[in-house]
């Protein structure tokens, strides 16, 4: 779907009834009856597919027939959201009253989003992974900016019929990468894609430097991204590319799309992706290897962690009517409304009791694709939530495209990064 702005306003009244009924198991399951009122909240909502604005009428006309809360809302892709997010937030406008998040970019945020404590009992709050719920908390006050909607961690996507015909099994190690890739590499196919451009690229280098036993910052926020591990990591990252070849050499350029292409075309055995992509995968009309594609643990050097992050919803602290936003929070991750999202995008439940049932009910390859993604989700990590760390990433970035097309070396690449991130840190009041 096109990342323009794309207006949708819906009726009260007996029209939001019919399309509540529409909505079917989640509206019967959520509950119906519509308890009256005219109440209306603005959301600024995440798009991501053609499927998204039938998904989120279908939520909103079910919300409207609960409670009878109209909520009219606007879609955006990931990163114009995120923009638009943050020059709302910097004019403290009031136009929305929910916003769509993310917790790699929260920290940006904490000052502008209502503190959520109040409104989710810590029974309830007990039930989501702990690491979101951790990531979404501001560490300044303890006060929780965000409720996670679903989870997303990568998982290992391979061809099982390639891995067949030559004899190996995924890699379980970062040697194991390479020698597989380098068997399944021959005649214009490729052994892996990796995304090696922009914030996919510093993402994939994130995990790489956990991999490697490396962190973003010390206990006291210097930068230690530079460290012998953080160098190790982004050297390994370079090589897949520049010397041992297993990739395609235009993946310096890539992003996510380009990144799942590279699988979903046949080009590429393997690729690390999201959970979305398992629906993705194993759609004929969007994937050559609908049939041939099976799943993975990540790969593992001195840790097996990877990167454990989550979208969620968060109340605009400008917002006029919070404690409506606060209901359509309530709505849009109870049990019922998480096991609808996994039904239609296969995006992983943020409660750990609805992950419990959707693993219990899926079978065979799926069932264990959602085992070992619950393993690195409980296992995962995320980006410091710090003043000024939505910076450094950006000057991390650029760091990892120098090195991995080869214009710088990565000792050279992150030592100048971490000189820059470290004035950004000072300036922020992170680090003093």
């Amino acid at each position: 779907m096109s990342s323009a702005l794309s207006r949708r306003r819906f009726l009260g009244g007996s029209m939001a009834l019919a399309a509540g009924a529409a909505a079917g198991s989640f509206l019967t399951a959520c509950g119906g009856g519509d308890s009256g009122g005219d109440t209306e909240i603005n959301a600024l909502l995440i798009t991501g597919g053609d499927r998204y604005p039938a998904y989120w009428e279908k939520v909103t006309s079910a919300f409207k027939a609960q409670t009878g809360i109209t909520v009219t809302y606007d879609l955006l892709q990931f990163t114009p959201l995120t923009s638009k997010e943050i020059t709302l937030a910097a004019a403290r406008s009031t136009q929305y009253d929910v916003y769509s998040t993310h917790t790699a970019q929260i920290g940006a945020f904490f000052p502008h989003f209502e503190p959520l404590n109040n409104h989710f009992d810590a029974a309830d709050l007990a039930d989501f992974f702990p690491v979101a719920i951790q990531y979404m908390t501001n560490p300044a006050n303890g006060e929780l900016a965000a409720i996670p909607r679903n989870m997303d961690s990568r998982t290992q996507y391979y061809r099982r019929d390639l891995y067949e015909a030559a004899g190996v099994q995924p890699a379980k190690t970062w040697e194991e990468l390479v020698t597989v890739g380098q068997q399944l590499t021959s005649g214009g196919q490729f052994g892996l894609v990796l995304p090696g451009q922009g914030d996919p690229a510093q993402r994939q280098f994130a995990d790489f430097l956990w991999q490697a036993g490396g962190d973003w910052l010390d206990q006291n926020n210097n930068v230690t991204f530079n460290s012998p591990a953080g160098v190790e990591a982004l050297t390994f990252y370079r090589d897949l590319i520049q010397e041992h070849r297993i990739t395609p050499s235009d993946v310096v350029t890539y992003q996510w799309n380009e990144n799942s292409a590279g699988f979903t075309n046949g080009t590429c055995a393997a690729v690390f992706d999201w959970p979305g992509a398992y629906a993705s995968f194993g759609d004929p009309a969007l994937s050559t290897v609908s049939d041939t594609f099976a799943t993975a643990p990540m790969p593992s050097h001195a840790t097996s962690a990877s990167c454990a992050i989550s979208h969620g919803l968060a109340i605009n602290k400008y917002s006029r009517n919070k404690d409506a936003a606060a209901q359509f929070l309530k709505f849009t991750v109870t049990p019922d409304a998480l096991v609808d999202q996994y039904a239609e995008f296969k995006n992983y439940p943020s409660r750990m009791s609805t992950a419990d049932q959707v693993i219990g009910q899926a079978q065979g390859m799926e069932q264990q694709w959602l085992s070992d993604l619950r393993t690195t989700i409980e296992n995962g990590k995320e980006w410091p939530k710090v003043p000024g760390f939505d910076k450094v990433s950006t000057v991390v970035q650029t760091a990892v495209q120098n090195a991995l097309s080869d214009q710088m070396s990565p000792q050279a690449a992150l030592d100048a990064a971490a000189a820059e991130c470290t004035r950004i840190l000072q300036q922020s009041g992170a680090l003093r």
